[in-house]
């Protein structure tokens, strides 16, 4: 059977450098990356958020090189800097 083709371009960003996912558990973090790429997701890391523009397109730079993503959606997971006091609390 044929992977079904994506109904969109899906693109999953990080601020970090490196592998996206990196800090994923050993056991389950490719299982993760291999899931994503055999649904075309296409990673880009190291990258900075520049602005949301007028048209809801996303500016970015990446590698001292600004970029634009014509997308019709974004999804923002904000929380990639650790911040633990709430456990600490507990």
């Amino acid at each position: 059977a044929h992977a079904k083709e994506p109904q969109r371009q899906v693109y999953l960003m990080q601020r970090k450098k490196g592998k996206l996912g990196a800090g994923l558990g050993r056991t389950t973090g490719w299982i993760h990356r291999a899931t994503l790429k055999m649904g075309g997701v296409k990673n880009i890391a190291g990258v900075s958020y520049d602005r949301i523009d007028e048209n809801g397109h996303l500016h970015y730079t990446k590698d001292g090189k600004q970029h634009v993503l014509e997308v019709d959606n974004i999804i923002l997971c904000a929380g990639q800097v650790e911040f633990k006091e709430l456990e600490q609390q507990a």
